[in-house]
């Protein structure tokens, strides 16, 4: 704490408590707080001292999560609060109580998460929770997705809390063409045509953000949910056991074979990306952006101007436009192997035949994998990491991912940092480093 500032008189007056700047800054909740986005996000937070409370809701446990060293303060017990909100809507049969029990029930559970000690409302909450796993049941995805975001969505309307962050995915988009693809990517216009489970689930829970909106600014004129939507391309970042990784452990693979790695579809594919600290940097423009009234109606008209639901989403994507190139170049510099393509024949046997092709990759791979852990220099074998090379079905599909950032930086002056423009080796090695410190890598 400053010392008392002396005065002329001899006096001297008491320092400002911390706090009160501190107060003045957005109490922060973020739902699936311990995964890959969510735990970035805390970090981003607390590096940077942006908010004065911060709440991480998350059905695992820290212990539980492969948290970094590095995230030990930001995503600290006293933050953490164990809870499943996709079920506190579910968590009990509909028969087994009276409609008005189960409504108390709810409305407790829900208490709970959304009160501080303190006593403050929250500011900003972010929606960086759901099934992020693939080839996944549509019941799945309903149960553990859609409805998370209508059970948080309708509590931040009832509490009308500032700014809700939905993180979405860019795959809720219709493929592009060629000429949609040369002019920069699909837009937030663009029609949408989702080409995973996972992203069905997403765009439903998109449409019931609208619908609640309208449900509330119809309640309450001029009030409602605020809300805006982050569609993400493929993210990546330190730790990554997305997209990117499987990449990685297959590349380890074949380096250890000595084989070439090939690739269908050819080089040109498209594969949008984004490094995770940049999604965190559009996360918080975006929350401030939905924490901003819109401007008063004209004199003339008693009728409050609301925001469109097109205009709540944001594509957020780096401008390096990724192509399957751009990563078999990357691999086979870091990894000393060659790399190649698949010809047309193949590559259309295997969008015929996509079980079949996934099934002999996972065969070829996975057992290799799994030996290659087990030679590393006091290796754990009952903990072995979240990375693997298992691929799965619907990561094989033909499908050109192609975004454009462009509303991003006009609305909310958003871009990636210098450095993180495009998807590079340095970034791509980083990753693997970070593999490394953890004991995740062969």
């Amino acid at each position: 704490m400053a010392e008392p500032a002396a005065q002329p008189n001899g006096l001297s007056t008491p320092p400002i408590p911390a706090s009160s700047a501190d107060d003045e800054k957005p109490a922060v909740l973020i739902i699936g707080g311990l995964g890959y986005i969510g735990r970035f996000l805390a970090l981003h937070i607390h590096k940077n001292n942006l908010a004065s409370e911060v709440r991480l809701v998350d059905k695992v446990l820290p212990q539980l999560a492969w948290l970094a060293p590095e995230f030990a303060e930001a995503c600290s017990q006293d933050k953490f609060m164990q809870a499943d909100a996709s079920r506190e809507r579910t968590s009990a049969p509909e028969s087994s109580f009276p409609s008005q029990s189960l409504t108390l029930l709810v409305l407790e559970s829900l208490s709970k998460i959304f009160t501080l000690p303190s006593g403050r409302t929250f500011t900003y909450v972010f929606n960086c929770g759901g099934e992020t796993r693939y080839s996944q049941e549509e019941s799945v995805y309903a149960a553990r997705s859609l409805a998370l975001t209508t059970t948080i969505a309708r509590e931040c309307a009832r509490r009308n809390i500032p700014a809700y962050i939905e993180f979405s995915t860019g795959m809720v988009y219709k493929p592009p063409s060629s000429s949609t693809i040369n002019q920069g990517g699909c837009t937030e216009t663009a029609p949408t045509k989702p080409w995973l489970k996972l992203a069905k689930s997403k765009l439903q829970a998109e449409e019931a953000l609208d619908v609640i909106r309208k449900e509330t600014e119809a309640q309450t004129p001029g009030k409602g949910l605020r809300y805006s939507i982050l569609r993400l391309a493929h993210v990546y970042g330190e730790y990554d056991n997305g997209f990117l990784a499987r990449g990685l452990c297959l590349a380890r693979v074949y380096q250890s074979k000595n084989e070439e790695m090939k690739w269908l579809y050819g080089k040109d594919l498209r594969i949008a990306t984004v490094h995770v600290l940049d999604v965190c940097t559009a996360a918080w423009a975006a929350a401030q952006w939905t924490a901003t009234p819109p401007p008063p109606p004209p004199a003339a008209s008693s009728t409050s101007i609301s925001i469109t639901h097109n205009a709540r989403i944001f594509n957020i994507v780096d401008r390096g436009s990724t192509s399957q190139l751009t990563l078999s170049t990357i691999i086979a510099a870091l990894f000393a192997i060659p790399t190649g393509y698949h010809n047309a024949l193949i590559s259309t046997f295997a969008r015929i035949n996509l079980d079949s092709v996934v099934d002999d990759v996972n065969e070829d791979v996975l057992q290799p994998w799994a030996d290659l852990l087990a030679r590393r220099p006091g290796a754990d074998t009952k903990r072995q990491g979240p990375i693997s090379p298992f691929m799965e079905r619907e990561l094989l599909r033909d499908c050109e991912f192609c975004m454009s950032g462009k509303r991003a930086a006009e609305v909310l002056g958003w871009g990636p940092e210098a450095g993180r423009e495009r998807l590079g080796e340095e970034m791509v090695r980083e990753v693997v480093r970070s593999y490394e410190r953890m004991g995740w890598w062969p």
